[in-house]
């Protein structure tokens, strides 16, 4: 437990020196939980939104502390987690105090600068709380607490078979959906029962990317027979994110042969992924087969009964006192993901912790206010031709020009259909960014494109035909958390 308290000082220490005190203190210092497990640095945050700015900003900086610390290996993970809900709920609460003991703005300023050590005081005992509420292990998720419904019951029901009879049946157990829909949810709560039923069993959970990261380590340290003796001697593989293999190459040749070995020995591997396997343009097919040798099960976004009851067990699980025409508020307004439901019910807890007041329909209006506006993602033309290009691996320059082959116009044809569908763009101005066309070629691509959906047709994506009410779904999904 030293040993732990040791690292976790050290890595808050390189932070500060990459963020500097300022930043340091604004956003970490007080406000979030670290653990450390392995290669593995996790902060915790009080809320998705938070979680979603902070990946943006501190990402790089905090990889590079980690790996200062930790090695060449070592990488960082944001996640929403109840001892950051915590320390920023000690923290509004402080602040609050601060500002009834001097409810003049003026006197305020003038206190924070003849005595700054009294103001900063009540951070100052916050973050070495830190240090006492951070769990000392990862804590995985369980499958008990997954509110089941229309979407997700059958990957649900897989993830239960596997974790009583691991490497019996569904191996490799892929998982695929869009971002915040309960994927790592069911991987984490896999290995937490797997680890229940079968304690003597080795049970590796990690990232495609921390699998690539230990990959580049043992080539650098010349240390592969070891790398693969680890990875290859253990009874459940659990990856999140295999997507981040995709044109990797030398990851996907050493990544196939890992699971093969298992998966022949009767080992048991699960997988997620954004993506259905043949969505995945530039692995392997070697790989891919892999992928879809065994079950394949997709999580949609939760529908309005699943989002009501998570909102309804989140909120009993922290004690919040809600109306269920506030539930129902939270559940309608807040309707892609998991993560916008629980950052929404963070932002109740955090007022209800300051005021002491039941959360009604009117408290709820104006706490998601602001909340509710940062959550609308505003799509333009050029995210949509951005998208289409990464999904069918053409250039920009392609998709806009003259050329008519077969495997630029149908790519052209549906980037024009979504402009019209996600956009508020007329037609003869779609026309001018698809390269100057006129508003009767944009008119009938969506035409086209309309037909092809009733009829069930499909589209030709890389090597590999897939239905175009598939590849439209999983263009929707990468469009609204883009």
């Amino acid at each position: 437990m030293v040993a732990d308290d040791r690292m976790v000082d050290h890595f808050r220490r390189r932070l500060l020196s990459h963020l500097g005190k300022i930043r340091f203190e604004k956003w970490f210092e007080g406000r979030t939980s670290v653990q450390i497990e392995g290669d593995l640095v996790t902060i915790g945050v009080a809320s998705p939104f938070l979680m979603k700015w902070m990946i943006r900003e501190f990402q790089a900086p905090g990889t590079l502390a980690a790996q200062e610390c930790l090695g060449p290996s070592a990488h960082i993970r944001f996640e929403v987690c109840s001892t950051a809900e915590q320390l920023s709920a000690t923290y509004f609460q402080e602040r609050a105090q601060v500002q009834e003991s001097n409810p003049d703005p003026s006197a305020e300023k003038i206190e924070s600068i003849s005595k700054p050590e009294n103001v900063r005081e009540p951070l100052r005992k916050s973050s070495v709380m830190t240090g006492g509420l951070a769990p000392r292990r990862r804590r995985f998720a369980s499958l008990d607490d997954f509110v089941s419904g229309q979407g997700n019951n059958s990957s649900l029901q897989i993830a239960k078979v596997i974790s009583r009879h691991p490497g019996e049946s569904y191996n490799p157990f892929y998982l695929y959906g869009g971002v915040g829909v309960g994927k790592t949810h069911l991987l984490e709560g896999i290995h937490r029962e797997v680890k229940a039923n079968f304690p003597d069993w080795q049970v590796l959970s990690l990232t495609a990317e921390a699998f690539g990261n230990y990959y580049t380590k043992a080539l650098y340290e010349k240390s592969l027979p070891a790398f693969r003796k680890r990875f290859r001697a253990i009874d459940v593989l659990i990856v999140d994110d295999v997507d981040f293999l995709d044109a990797k190459k030398g990851f996907q040749e050493e990544f196939c042969h890992t699971i093969q070995e298992l998966i022949s020995y009767g080992r048991q591997v699960v997988l997620s992924a954004d993506r259905h396997p043949k969505m995945l343009s530039n692995i392997r097919p070697e790989l891919s087969t892999r992928f879809l040798s065994g079950i394949l099960s997709r999580i949609e976004s939760p529908d309005y009964e699943t989002r009501m009851e998570i909102v309804r067990r989140r909120a009993e699980k922290m004690s919040l006192p809600v109306t269920d025409d506030a539930i129902e508020y939270v559940a309608n307004r807040f309707s892609r993901n998991v993560r916008e439901l629980i950052g929404a019910i963070n932002c109740l807890q955090t007022y209800h912790q300051m005021t002491k007041r039941m959360i009604g329909i009117t408290a709820t209006r104006e706490v998601l206010r602001d909340l509710e506006r940062d959550c609308l993602k505003i799509v333009r033309t050029s995210d949509i031709q951005h998208a289409i290009c990464n999904l069918f691996g053409i250039k920009q320059d392609e998709l806009v020009s003259s050329r008519r082959s077969r495997h630029l116009s149908q790519p052209r044809m549906l980037a024009m259909y979504l402009a019209r569908q996600w956009t508020a763009a007329a037609y003869h101005e779609i026309g001018k960014q698809f390269g100057g066309r006129n508003h009767s070629t944009v008119m009938s691509a969506e035409k086209r494109i309309r037909n092809m959906i009733e009829k069930g047709d499909s589209i030709q994506v890389s090597t590999r035909a897939w239905n175009l009410r598939d590849v439209i779904s999983t263009l929707g999904e990468e469009l609204q958390v883009g």
